[in-house]
């Protein structure tokens, strides 16, 4: 096992060889802000957030992605990296129609988080889906006829109404 000394905002860590920046600096109690980075998928490194300056490199660095590299000298925090960052969050920000209100929850009649109930009911936990949807739907029942227009066809409409009514 190879370890290798860096040094990241002035503060002497060590990593070993395969860690990225970001898991060296999070092993270090030291902050780099992600939006994309979760440690259970592949490293995609979409969101720029992470960016910092590695010495010697004169293109700023994904730290999620970069690999360490023995001796090196990084900066999170620098007027750079902060104006990057800023960047890359107002252009993530810009243009995301349906990622913050999902279509399914923008065209919702009871304005509910329906991902959140189905969610729940795949874990078993059906007193919590329930609380959930009464939350903003006192009588769920009652919109199952604006439910079924928004999204089955015509011929089953008809069936699904009926039993919902009765």
């Amino acid at each position: 096992m190879n370890k290798f000394r860096l040094n990241i905002n002035g503060k002497e860590v060590t990593g070993i060889a395969g860690q990225t920046i970001l898991e060296v600096a999070r092993e270090n109690d030291i902050f780099i802000p992600t939006l994309c980075y979760d440690e259970r998928t592949k490293i995609y490194g979409s969101c720029g957030l992470c960016m910092c300056e590695v010495e010697g490199n004169p293109k700023l660095c994904k730290a999620c992605a970069t690999e360490i590299a023995p001796g090196m000298v990084i900066r999170t925090n620098t007027e750079r990296v902060i104006e990057s960052r800023k960047t890359n969050l107002e252009l993530l920000l810009s243009n995301h129609t349906g990622d913050c209100r999902p279509p399914c929850v923008l065209a919702c009649p009871g304005q509910t988080d329906c991902q959140g109930y189905v969610g729940l009911i795949a874990n078993g936990e059906y007193e919590k889906a329930l609380e959930l949807i009464k939350d903003k739907i006192p009588l769920p029942a009652s919109l199952a006829v604006s439910y079924t227009h928004l999204t089955l066809p015509t011929n089953r409409e008809v069936e699904i109404s009926t039993y919902a009514v009765s």
